[in-house]
């Protein structure tokens, strides 16, 4: 059997002009995304085709206009509906430096949430795909400053609301922090469930489900997620593929980039040069 060899043009650049945000404009055919989550917000615009993306709630489906929005640490996947694939324009930003740029003197201290997954709003989307292209080009800054903040204004007056309130749920809400800290601390070591168990101070089993409704991912779906999330910090700081590959638990160079790209859409080279140069890389 033949295997199927995905198809990927992307290109990512790191906008500091935009509150610190990553922009990613991709072209995605044969080309799914495992579960994972980000450590930011995600705005993603579709150009072109379609994506299924499968969260906790359920499966949706953005086509072409469709912008669709997901809060940071929200686990999700993604593949496309036919051979045809998609295109997107991403923004990848922290909520709350969005949220500082239209507040009062008075910040709020008041969370807020996306109200996504998908968001069928035309005049939000075309903002969002003026600032992406005039970031790209390098338009005039001013150009771009004036999309952004006309793009964060409507985002928040019309898709936000106030973030849940997450009840405390006693000895599991503590063991599953601790679970998540012996993870993360443990990247680059072999972790059997038991360890994890012990760690956390529950029974395995009941680690297992109380970590999968916590968190919407199993512990090695987290500890994969974690991995990812270390070296990007790494590739960001500019270390070396191999030193990231060994400090960030993958067995070799060759896995790390199996895994960051069918995480993150781009090899872990490319995501590296982006911040090397701060200018786009394909």
């Amino acid at each position: 059997m033949a295997q199927r060899r995905d198809k990927v043009q992307a290109t990512l650049w790191h906008a500091d002009d935009l509150a610190g945000a990553e922009l990613l404009r991709g072209r995605f055919t044969d080309y799914s995304y495992d579960v994972h989550t980000h450590d930011k917000a995600c705005f993603a615009l579709i150009t072109r085709g379609a994506i299924r993306i499968r969260m906790r709630g359920g499966e949706f489906v953005a086509r072409q206009g469709d912008l669709y929005a997901i809060d940071a640490d929200v686990p999700h996947a993604g593949w496309p509906i036919d051979g045809a694939g998609w295109s997107q324009r991403t923004l990848y930003v922290d909520i709350e430096q969005l949220k500082r740029l239209v507040e009062d003197d008075a910040p709020s201290k008041r969370a807020v949430a996306i109200t996504g997954p998908i968001i069928r709003d035309g005049t939000l989307g075309g903002l969002l795909g003026g600032v992406h292209r005039c970031s790209e080009t390098g338009g005039p800054p001013l150009e771009r400053e004036d999309h952004y903040l006309d793009f964060v204004t409507r985002l928040f007056e019309r898709h936000t609301r106030a973030a849940p309130h997450m009840a405390p749920a006693g000895n599991e809400e503590r063991a599953i922090r601790l679970a998540r800290d012996f993870l993360d601390a443990h990247l680059d070591a072999r972790v059997r469930l038991g360890d994890i168990a012990s760690a956390a101070g529950l029974p395995p089993f009941r680690l297992f489900r109380a970590f999968a409704r916590a968190t919407g991912m199993s512990p090695h779906g987290y500890q994969r997620q974690a991995r990812v999330r270390f070296a990007t910090g790494l590739l960001r700081r500019g270390h070396a593929l191999g030193d990231v590959a060994a400090a960030s638990g993958f067995a070799d160079q060759a896995h790390l980039t199996r895994t960051f790209r069918r995480t993150m859409g781009l090899t872990p080279g490319a995501y590296k040069a982006a911040f090397a140069t701060g200018t786009s890389l394909r």
